[in-house]
């Protein structure tokens, strides 16, 4: 059954694993897409009128989604506005970060090359303050329009009101605040300087990850060293001295670390190119995949004493 709300389609039991790149997961009781922010508005009143939860979908990137599916109302942002104006940019939750980035170094701006690294898309990089190459999005960021949808208020939040941390912000403590937008401010640049910049990150991926593969991305955050006792971790592993001068041990070194590059439960496996990446290769379920999880949690936990933090979202 179809239901339309004005300009939008509602769709009932709607298979979610197109929509993802894992590949992975049941069926939405609802699912629509949202194209601007008057279809967001009325797909939360939709659900809501339903008692139903919802959850956001950009890109399908840093998603696990439960092979019984999601009882509530997928919507899929689809808002794609972006205007740039000077050193301002705009640009909707929708937008591709591989888009953002392009008509970015097109308009002649420099400070976002290291984006093109990020699969997803401005509202999923900005929840979860998704970054590479040294850099991330609270570096560029100066403001965040939110669609509230206990309220149905839009409000303003600058880069300080959004609390940014390590793959963290206060939408995800907060996850009836909707990111709809964005404002970032860029310097001048070359544009073929920036061609190069890309194509240097572009080559260092393709060499170290599994492009193109159905994979979420990285799995679990990194460690932050304020997480754990330094002294006693370097001493007990002089390996990870290699990392001191960082924030952070890189998940993908500790689970290389444990040769479990290639291991495998029924179809998912860790890439035997990084670490950190679990990658569907033969049908895998979301069940295979978070056996898989459990698997290298525990490796981990029992060698390091470090209990890893899943960077991927799972919905269920």
């Amino acid at each position: 059954m179809v239901v339309r709300i004005k300009a939008m389609e509602i769709q009932e039991n709607v298979e979610l694993k197109p929509h993802t790149v894992f590949k992975i997961g049941g069926q939405a009781r609802y699912f629509c897409e949202a194209r601007t922010l008057e279809d967001l508005r009325e797909a939360v009143h939709f659900a809501r009128d339903k008692s139903a939860p919802f959850f956001l979908l950009g890109a399908g990137s840093n998603v696990l989604i439960s092979d019984r599916g999601f009882g509530g109302v997928a919507i899929k942002m689809m808002l794609q506005n972006l205007s740039i104006s000077g050193m301002h940019v705009g640009a909707d939750a929708g937008v591709s970060m591989a888009r953002a980035t392009a008509e970015t170094i097109k308009a002649g701006l420099a400070g976002f090359e290291w984006a093109i690294g990020i699969p997803g898309t401005i509202g999923g990089s900005v929840r979860g303050n998704a970054g590479c190459y040294g850099k991330e999005m609270k570096d560029v960021l100066h403001s965040v329009r939110v669609f509230d949808a206990m309220t149905d208020e839009l409000r303003v939040l600058s880069r300080r009101e959004c609390h940014f941390g390590y793959r963290d912000s206060i939408f995800k403590k907060n996850p009836s605040w909707i990111v709809v937008s964005m404002n970032m401010y860029l310097e001048s640049g070359v544009a073929q300087d920036s061609q190069k910049l890309v194509g240097k990150y572009s080559l260092r991926r393709r060499a170290t990850q599994d492009i193109g593969a159905q994979c979420a991305g990285c799995m679990f955050k990194n460690v932050l060293w304020g997480a754990v006792d330094k002294s006693s971790l370097t001493k007990k592993f002089p390996d990870l001295r290699e990392f001191s001068a960082s924030p952070v041990i890189p998940a993908a070194f500790l689970i290389d670390r444990l040769d479990l590059k290639g291991i495998k439960i029924r179809g998912a496996t860790v890439s035997t190119r990084h670490a950190n990446y679990f990658v569907n290769v033969d049908n895998s379920t979301a069940e295979d995949v978070m056996a898989l999880v459990s698997l290298v949690k525990d490796r981990v936990h029992r060698t390091y004493g470090i209990l890893l933090e899943e960077e991927v979202q799972f919905i269920s």
